[in-house]
Formats: structure tokens, sequence, C-alpha cells
């Protein structure tokens, strides 16, 4: 929660009209007190939960850079692939297709329903 100074003075003539200047000293108190309590509740709870899941944190930790290193390279190829597709289809260049050789190199079986 954020509070302003110019919020805080709205609560304190609040509280001040409701409690009176006799009662407000207390109530801060005791205000500050269960405060203190929720601090140090919440507190003891987030240092249990970092103790109980400290270890199979950092395992998941170890285990998502384990798998960003292992898709980077396909990841990169995609988007290598992608950038390309855009680029074909905006019409600024040709598709650049894989050198195979010579065609003399390939080797077509003949197919007598063609002639």
């Amino acid at each position: 929660m954020n509070l302003d100074p110019d919020k805080l003075i709205v609560l304190f003539v609040i509280a001040m009209m409701v409690l009176g200047p006799k009662r407000l000293p207390e109530a801060a108190r005791t205000l500050a007190r269960w405060l203190a309590e929720v601090r140090k509740y919440t507190s003891s709870v987030r240092r249990e939960m970092r103790d109980l899941l400290g270890e199979t944190a950092d395992e998941g930790v170890a285990v998502r850079n384990e798998l960003r290193k292992v898709f980077a390279e396909p990841r990169e190829a995609i988007e290598a692939g992608a950038r390309e597709v855009r680029t074909w289809s905006s019409g600024s260049a040709s598709p650049s297709l894989p050198e195979t050789g010579p065609a003399s190199a390939v080797s077509v079986p003949d197919d007598p329903s063609l002639n």
C-alpha cells in the first residue's frame, strides 16, 4: 500500500475526529503492535517457505536454464525462417534455395508412362 503524506494527514485528521485526542495515542500503539505481529508472522512464513522450497526452486531454475539451452538452436532456426518468409512475402527478395549441385548429378529413373 502506498501512502502519500497528503493521505496520511487526511487519515490523521479523520482518526483525531473519530477517536479524539485522548484515545488516539492508545489506538496508534495498538495498531503498531498489530502491524508488528503481522510483519513477524509473514516474515516467518516467508522464511519457512523459502527453506521448504529453496532446494526445489534451485532445481527448477537449473532445469529451466537447461531447457533454454536445448531449445535455443531450434528457436533461432525458426526465427531465421520466419524472417526469411517475411522478406519473401514483402517481395524484396527471392527465396534462396539450398544448392544441390548440377541437375545431371541427380539420378531420376525413367518413367515409361511419360513417353
